[in-house]
């Protein structure tokens, strides 16, 4: 049974791969030469926005140039909200000692696996990326709360669970706060996707795209806290599943 449905799927693969542009009576693909999209998505880890810059090298391949910005969190984080009574704080994630994004920059290319036979069919593609991605560590601070008898005061410090002082945390300080402490990761990811095109015009591009992500960086990236003689809970590298939304055009 299992080597018939290989045999059935190696078929159906290969004939999609095989079929001619025109693929019946009353539907005719036209070919280009660029396409441009740009996406938005949503991964295991976070999110994040692209844009593809590709070129056709032939009526089912196109390759090209793909950057990508993601927001990369950790597992274990949990938010907790803020203190109403500080009302320019927001909430933050117990132990998370830094936010982490990731800039991604690499060739990505595109084949057709099975091409679209009538306007109202789905064209479905196979989509691997892979490149540099350049980590941006950026440090969390919060607003706490300190008490000198008889008075009791707010102020912003870099958040750090391990001191005592620390302990009346109101939330997390405006996002902006430590853009200039920002920390370089340089690593490489790599991506295998499938795209499913359902676009009416061939000059536009409407797309859901799912896969996985690997990004491995050379070396750990703290975003949590470890307590000395504690459990390592920080990596070099990140996993994800994704799903994305991507548009754009298409011209020759």
């Amino acid at each position: 049974m299992v080597k018939r449905l290989l045999i059935g799927i190696l078929s159906v693969v290969s004939f999609g791969a095989y079929a001619q542009l025109e693929t019946s009576a009353d539907f005719r693909r036209q070919v280009f030469k660029k396409e441009t999209t740009f996406g938005i998505s949503g991964h295991s880890r976070g999110y994040a926005i692209n844009a593809r810059f590709m070129n056709f090298t032939d009526g089912y391949t196109k390759q090209g140039l793909e950057i990508e910005l993601t927001k990369l969190r950790h597992p274990k984080e949990v938010k907790t909200p803020n203190n109403q009574s500080y009302g320019t704080s927001r909430g933050f994630v117990y132990n998370r000692i830094n936010t982490f994004f990731s800039l991604r920059g690499g060739y990505i290319r595109e084949k057709i696996l099975f091409d679209k036979t009538d306007k109202g069919t789905v064209s479905i593609s196979l989509v691997t990326s892979g490149g540099l991605s350049l980590g941006l560590l950026k440090p969390v601070y919060v607003v706490v709360t300190t008490e000198t008898a008889p008075i009791s005061r707010n102020e912003i410090v870099r958040y750090n669970p391990g001191d005592p002082l620390q302990s009346n945390v109101q939330g997390e300080a405006n996002f902006f706060k430590g853009t200039g402490e920002t920390k370089f990761y340089p690593g490489v990811y790599g991506k295998v996707g499938f795209n499913f095109d359902y676009k009416v015009s061939e000059k536009k591009v409407t797309a859901l795209e799912a896969g996985v992500i690997y990004d491995y960086y050379f070396r750990e990236v703290p975003i949590f806290y470890e307590r000395d003689g504690g459990e390592d809970i920080n990596w070099a590298g990140f996993f994800q599943f994704y799903v994305a939304f991507n548009f754009g055009f298409r011209k020759n």
